[in-house]
């Protein structure tokens, strides 16, 4: 079983970058391969121009590092689309993966693999009742591809590092990362 986070956050050591690990430690508890993805080191650039039918999309920048981080997307079985609230939306990086990912996601090579995978965001937001931008635009993705939403876990926090007093808020991406794994088929 392996397991992605994708941290759209450019703050390493912040907030969503500690619940990240927090997801990462329940899925390791429940044996899991893991492994976290810091968009902000890859060099991925905006979708270009694409066709109206999603079938029919051709990313046109496929020359930057989209589909390395695109390669480590496939082979997870868990993906975990992890951001801070930045301007009522999920960050730049991680919208940029996403809208890139939208030029191969209903591709008929791809389009079950990304189906079968199980789904799971964390988001971290600083203005009172902001996470649901997050939390809404991210399951529509996933509802969009069909895959399995397993949750979420969205918590009001400003301070660099201030969510490890919030013992509620790590038990939950703890435990959300367990459930994540857990509710997996067995392999047969």
């Amino acid at each position: 079983m392996k397991v992605l986070v994708l941290a759209g956050s450019p703050r390493k050591g912040g907030n969503t970058d500690i619940l990240a690990e927090e997801f990462l430690k329940g899925a390791a508890q429940e044996g899991a391969e893991i492994e976290k993805v810091y968009l902000d080191d890859f060099h991925i650039r905006p979708i270009g121009e694409v066709a109206d039918t999603p079938a029919e999309r051709v990313d046109t920048r496929a020359d930057d590092d989209f589909l390395k981080v695109f390669e480590k997307f496939l082979v997870a079985d868990i993906v975990c689309f992890a951001s801070p609230v930045y301007w009522q939306g999920v960050t730049a990086q991680l919208k940029c993966f996403i809208d890139r990912f939208s030029a191969y996601a209903m591709k008929p090579q791809y389009r079950e693999t990304i189906r079968a995978k199980t789904y799971a965001v964390i988001a971290t937001f600083a203005g009172k009742g902001e996470g649901h931008w997050v939390l809404d635009a991210l399951r529509a993705s996933v509802d969009f591809i069909d895959g399995k939403y397993v949750g979420e876990v969205s918590v009001q926090v400003r301070a660099k590092g201030a969510v490890k007093s919030n013992a509620a808020a790590m038990s939950a991406t703890r435990d959300l990362g367990r459930k994540a794994v857990s509710s997996m088929p067995e392999p047969p």
